[in-house]
Order: C-alpha cells, then sequence, then structure tokens
C-alpha cells in the first residue's frame, strides 16, 4: 500500500515527531477536560504537580500513572490556544471528545495520516469494518518512509496500534476496538471553526467522514 505523507507548513523532522504521543494513552476524556482547566489556570510547576500528585485531581492510583496520564494530554494540548482548551474543559461530551480527538491528530500526524489514507477510503469503499491489517499494512508503509520503526519492538508496535484503535473506538469512528465497525461521525460546526481559524483543513479532511 502506498499512501500520502502529510506535511503541514514544516517538515516532519523525525520518526518520533510524526509518531507524536499516540503510545501514552487513549483521549482519556474525563482526565482531558480536569487538565484542560487546570491548564487554563495557568499553572507553575509546582501547582502542576500539587494538582496531579497532592490532590490527585485525575483520581489515579499512583503517582507515576497521574503524572503519565497528565503529561500525555499536556503534549496533545500543548500550542492550542485559550479558546480551544476552554471549550474542551467545558463542553458538552460530545464537544470534548471532538475536540481532543482533534488535539491527538494534531500532536499525531501518523494518526491523522491513518485517518486520512485508511479510514476514509475504507467508508468511501464502503467497507463495513477495519481490520488489524489495515494498521499493519499502514505500519510498513511508514516504516519504508521511516526505517527508525523498524526498530522497535513487537511489543511496543502492538501497544501503538492498540492505543491508535482505542483512540478511534473513543471517538466513535469504530464501534469497539474488538469489532471495528465503522461509524458515521458528524463534525461538529465549534470544532470545524476552531480547525479552520488554525488553518489546520487537513485535521478536517481527516475527522469528516
Amino acid at each position: 500500500m502506498t499512501s500520502k505523507v502529510h506535511v503541514k507548513n514544516d517538515s516532519i523532522k523525525s520518526s518520533k515527531a510524526y509518531l507524536g504521543d499516540l503510545i501514552g494513552g487513549s483521549l482519556m476524556i474525563r482526565e482531558s477536560q480536569l487538565i484542560s482547566e487546570l491548564l487554563l489556570k495557568k499553572p507553575t510547576k509546582e501547582e502542576w504537580l500539587d494538582a496531579i500528585v497532592n490532590q490527585n485531581i485525575l483520581q489515579k492510583r499512583s503517582d507515576a500513572s497521574a503524572k503519565r496520564n497528565a503529561a500525555t494530554i499536556n503534549k496533545r494540548l500543548e500550542g492550542l490556544g485559550d479558546e480551544y482548551i476552554e471549550q474542551l474543559a467545558f463542553g458538552s461530551t460530545e464537544l470534548t471528545t471532538q475536540l481532543m480527538f482533534a488535539a491527538t491528530l494534531l500532536n499525531s500526524t501518523m494518526l491523522a495520516d491513518f485517518m486520512r489514507n485508511v479510514y476514509n477510503d475504507a467508508k468511501r469503499m464502503y467497507r463495513e469494518v477495519l481490520d488489524s491489517t489495515d494498521w499493519e499494512s499502514f505500519w510498513d508503509d511508514r516504516s519504508r518512509l521511516f526505517p527508525e520503526y523498524t526498530q522497535m519492538t513487537a511489543s511496543t508496535t502492538y501497544k501503538i496500534s492498540q492505543v491508535a484503535f482505542k483512540v478511534l473506538a473513543d471517538a466513535g469512528y469504530i464501534e469497539s476496538t474488538r469489532s471495528k465497525k465503522l461509524q458515521n461521525v458528524y463534525l461538529l460546526p465549534e470544532v470545524k471553526t476552531l480547525l479552520t481559524v488554525m488553518d489546520r483543513e487537513d485535521i478536517i479532511a481527516a475527522m469528516e467522514v
């Protein structure tokens, strides 16, 4: 399979930048709202740690898990404006979900390319489901462009694929990670407006199916 690598505004400098923090976890909607509220307060490093560790606002069982989840969400929201983060923090579940999915695609060009090149093609071909071979073929294609991916362990590449499908399930694009049945998602006008202002029609194209 040959598919297009999408480059927006600047060249992709490394395989790490292309992958983004996809391995960090799923959309974590509830946690993302809490982190968004915290970010709007412009916390210092000390205030951030106090909220994540001492107050345990994410309600995690360990400090390490709380720090890891908070860091992943923070990376995905990095560079987004206050209006975006405010809508994510206080919007409806549907709005928050779509905004967090968009933020994840902005962070991981790889996943955005998967949506444009594989998911959207599957919809156009009236397929009912995705399967693991869709991701495997896509990953092999990316590995030819970024040979560093071939150096990853099998467990790491498997985890990346699992997280990718979990993100799609969380966002409503597939019914579940088990069935991988394709579903219709209608992009909210608020999300489209924010992405248009950001000049990210490429992300709109990845989300509109």
